[in-house]
């Protein structure tokens, strides 16, 4: 499912992947609110302005314009850094885009609505009012949303086609500037929902999300060179989960690490401890990800370098369990 030897970088995911998309699908409409450079929509807005619309600096409008639109008959995919998406916009996001499809709604089958939220976690080099660390906590908690963290452009762009035909409220972590190539896609088929086994092992058991995945493979390299068992399970989907896959997997082994780019409340530690709880007994789950303070700036090397989340710290704290 990984690829081995030829490992490439995707410089601009989005770019293509909306340009691909909005080419096929004219009921498609690209959304910005004043980023579409810097969330990398250049190509739908230069080639097709039809399908693109900035809403300027105006977030809270962004998702509730989308969620008109959405209401007319096509599918919006509104685009923006993830914390201005979600923590500013939440409201806009819950009452405008989550309540139009669903149980307890009045219609079960309603509008598509689609948010990206990029540079999620650390992925942002700015400090604390662009660092997004509670995005997938704060949308999971909205009734029938769709809540998914690729690992790489190759999930990333399954995501969207996925959500695309999904009514409700979907809301995506994005990936730009250059990107690594992870997966395999002639072996990768994303369902939603679904988990993935990248690793296959005994003993310990890593259950990971997003960018984190990435981080997650860097130290199982070092886990294998000092003879630490483990497996891998990547979980694109927070929200719905395959419960069953996931609880599964962490019975399976002696002990879990949950590993993400989120705080590590809220986010998928949560989810799997949630999990596993609600069995009963199982193995201890040890949450690794962002800690419940501010986080510093710089780059994604520095700040995980800083919060013990590179490889060679990743791997000395499991190695410690």
């Amino acid at each position: 499912m990984l690829l081995k030897n030829s490992q490439t970088f995707d410089p601009a995911p989005f770019d293509t992947i909306s340009f691909d998309l909005a080419s096929r699908r004219k009921d498609v409409i690209i959304m910005s609110s004043d980023l579409s450079k810097y969330c990398q929509v250049v190509r739908v807005k230069n080639e097709l302005p039809d399908q693109h619309l900035d809403v300027g600096m105006a977030e809270q409008n962004l998702l509730s314009v989308a969620a008109g639109i959405a209401k007319g008959g096509y599918i919006p995919i509104a685009t923006c850094f993830a914390c201005y998406i979600t923590r500013r916009a939440y409201d806009q996001m819950l009452i405008c885009m989550g309540t139009g499809s669903g149980p307890g709604t009045n219609q079960d089958i309603g509008p598509t609505n689609i948010a990206i939220g990029f540079t999620p976690g650390i992925a942002n080099p700015a400090r604390i009012h662009h660092q997004a660390a509670e995005d997938l906590g704060m949308v999971r908690a909205i009734p029938n949303a769709t809540v998914i963290d690729p690992m790489d452009p190759i999930d990333f762009r399954a995501a969207v086609e996925a959500a695309v035909g999904r009514p409700g409220l979907t809301y995506i972590r994005g990936h730009r500037g250059d990107t690594p190539n992870l997966l395999d896609p002639s072996k990768f088929n994303f369902e939603i929902g679904k988990t993935y086994k990248l690793v296959d092992g005994k003993g310990l058991g890593i259950i990971t999300t997003g960018h984190a995945t990435g981080w997650s493979l860097e130290a199982s390299d070092l886990l294998s060179e000092r003879g630490i068992d483990h497996s891998i399970l990547h979980c694109p989907t927070i929200k719905p989960i395959n419960e069953e896959e996931v609880a599964a997997f962490a019975f399976e082994h002696d002990q879990i690490v949950t590993i993400e780019n989120h705080q590590v409340v809220t986010g998928l530690g949560s989810l799997v401890t949630e999990i596993i709880s609600d069995i009963g007994g199982g193995p201890r789950v040890t949450r690794l990800g962002l800690p419940n303070i501010w986080a510093p700036g710089g780059s994604m090397t520095h700040i995980r370098r800083v919060l013990g989340l590179d490889a060679e710290a990743l791997a000395n704290r499991i190695g410690e369990l």
